[in-house]
């Protein structure tokens, strides 16, 4: 379907209940347009701020057509998406993010596919269906190895570090689930991120690079302070994000994600074809948001130049640590905070976001570590 020019007025429907998405809702409301969205919750926080909620599982066709009907256009806040859903809207509206991109986020196959093709730092691997395979490629990928899915979303990611051969046999139940890549285990230094966001008119504008520290898949920090990173590193991670834009068909924000060896060796880890928790940094370090430019993006309109105003620091913190913050929030008058709690939500469920603007983010990373609520927890 062609693309739109979004108006005040028009609707615009979003897909998925995430801490991004309320951020989205937003950002929408100030331009003027109408919030349809889809959601597996009808208590959730998007569709109490939405004009029209639907409710519906990502197989229901029939709920997925109406909502998708009521829509200008469709956007999704969510990576682990079928894409076969996403075809299926695209019958009755315009989604500019398309399917493209999800599926090769998805697939880790199509993945390392798609690397080679645009000559991208990939490390070497091995596709596996049974023990067997793993024997006869571990000489070849050497140790340690790890063991992924190919689908990414499949029971929950689950990994294995190969350290030595009597660590193979623990593989034996993962593969009853489905085929998995071997690769080489890279020790990172270091990970960052880019997030950049690609126009109807293939115009891209990258955001600044960011570094970031993980928990598991979760995103604990991030900081705009890469004044440390070697010039070449970083002019050649804007590069291979300018090198995907140009070969995926995609409108919207994405994030492509880094390691980064003791040798200065890039690697992809990661692309998110979506908004995502990284770019909160950019609601007070750039003059625009993440989420405005996305919205900028697949309304039609011309991307804005990104400019840095200031350096940021971002820790998320969960359930368990809420009353904690709270205490924070009386004490940290130029801290912001951002809150997606739910009476649902499990102790160790992230709940919401903190930003610290700074003059030195070695400071700020001194000011959160003196709270104690992240030592403690």
């Amino acid at each position: 379907m062609d693309s739109v020019l979004l108006y005040p007025g028009s609707t615009i429907g979003i897909i998925g209940d995430y801490f991004s998405s309320t951020q989205l809702v937003n950002v929408a409301r100030d331009a003027g347009l109408k919030i349809a969205t889809y959601s597996s919750n009808s208590d959730s926080e998007i569709a109490r701020q939405s004009d029209y909620a639907f409710t519906g599982d990502m197989n229901d066709v029939d709920t997925l057509r109406e909502f998708a009907e009521k829509c200008d256009l469709v956007t999704y806040v969510s990576n682990d998406i079928d894409p076969q859903v996403i075809s299926e809207i695209e019958k009755y509206t315009y989604v500019p993010q398309g399917e493209s991109l999800l599926e090769i986020s998805q697939d880790r196959v199509m993945e390392r596919a798609f690397f080679d093709q645009i000559n991208v730092n990939t490390s070497p691997y091995v596709t596996i269906i049974n023990l067997e395979d793993i024997y006869q490629a571990i000489d070849s990928i050497g140790y340690p190895a790890i063991l992924k899915p190919i689908q990414r979303h499949m029971v929950n990611n689950q990994q294995l570090v190969i350290n030595e051969s009597n660590d193979i046999a623990l593989a034996s139940d993962m593969l009853k689930r489905g085929p998995y890549i071997l690769e080489s285990y890279v020790p990172y230094r270091s990970e960052y991120s880019i997030i950049a966001t690609k126009s109807v008119k293939d115009n891209l504008q990258q955001f600044p690079a960011v570094k970031t520290s993980y928990l598991g898949n979760v995103l604990q920090t991030a900081s705009t302070d890469i004044s440390k990173v070697d010039q070449k590193v970083i002019e050649e991670m804007i590069r291979i994000v300018n090198q995907i834009g140009k070969n995926v068909k995609y409108v919207g924000s994405f994030e492509v994600s880094f390691g980064v060896t003791a040798d200065h060796n890039i690697y992809v880890t990661n692309i998110d074809p979506t908004v995502n928790n990284t770019g909160f940094l950019f609601n007070l370090a750039t003059e625009i948001s993440e989420y405005d430019q996305h919205l900028r993006a697949i309304s039609g309109l011309p991307l804005a130049k990104i400019k840095k105003i200031s350096d940021v620091v971002s820790r998320s913190f969960t359930k368990k640590q809420y009353e904690q913050v709270l205490r924070q929030r009386i004490l940290q008058p130029n801290w912001q905070f951002y809150f997606n709690y739910h009476n649902n939500a499990r102790d160790n469920d992230v709940v919401g976001v903190i930003l610290i603007p700074t003059d030195s983010v070695e400071e700020a990373f001194h000011r959160i570590v003196n709270t104690g609520i992240w030592t403690k927890n």
